[in-house]
């Protein structure tokens, strides 16, 4: 069914959306056969079809291709953080959500986002960004629980919270892709938050 309300783009933001997928469809596979450094703009471009000149149009440096879709995965977070069916604020109440979660966006059906993940997981050299990128989880999940408990600004318990989940999360990717465990990842996250909470117990 069309929504009749969602809101109309217009042909050149159509082209521009476009434009901007094509730039980060092209770099995966010169990524993988070539890896991150030793791929340079110049060849994601060429290989986009588009100029070096169009590629910063749409990107400020080359490591913005595999972190394209930021706001829209912390959005989806918070959003099935948000709609989980236990309202209470433990670990044992977000694993079901944060599985449901990397099922969806992270399941090695989706091959793209998959390929992305894994040179995100497999390069050193962004680990900075990675790391900013999970900060960005942590500030958003938490900011959710602090809202559900009517605060603007984060207690410390809703802090930590947050931080927790989101290792958890982070520790399943990253045991996924060196291919270890289970396959199916939201198993794999399942299994995180069940061993973070037996740590808390002990």
């Amino acid at each position: 069914m069309v929504d009749d309300t969602a809101p109309k783009l217009s042909l050149r933001e159509r082209n521009r959306l476009r434009t901007r997928a094509d730039i980060v469809r092209a770099s995966v596979p010169l990524f993988e056969a070539q890896g991150y450094e030793g791929t340079t703009v110049d060849e994601i471009a060429f290989a986009a079809g588009v100029s070096a000149a169009t590629f910063f149009r749409y990107f400020a440096a080359k490591e913005d291709l595999l972190f394209a879709e930021e706001e829209e995965l912390t959005a989806a977070l918070t959003e099935v953080v948000a709609g989980r069916e236990n309202p209470a604020q433990t670990l044992n109440a977000l694993a079901d959500p944060f599985a449901r979660y990397a099922k969806a966006v992270l399941d090695q059906d989706s091959a793209e986002m998959w390929r992305m993940t894994r040179l995100v997981m497999t390069t050193p050299t962004l680990e900075a960004r990675s790391l900013r990128h999970r900060l960005r989880w942590e500030r958003a999940v938490a900011q959710q629980l602090a809202k559900e408990n009517g605060r603007k600004t984060p207690a410390l318990a809703e802090a930590v919270t947050a931080s927790v989940a989101v290792s958890c999360l982070v520790s399943a990717l990253r045991f996924w892709h060196n291919g270890s465990g289970p396959h199916d990842i939201a198993d794999l996250v399942a299994e995180a938050f069940t061993h973070a909470a037996e740590s808390q117990v002990g």
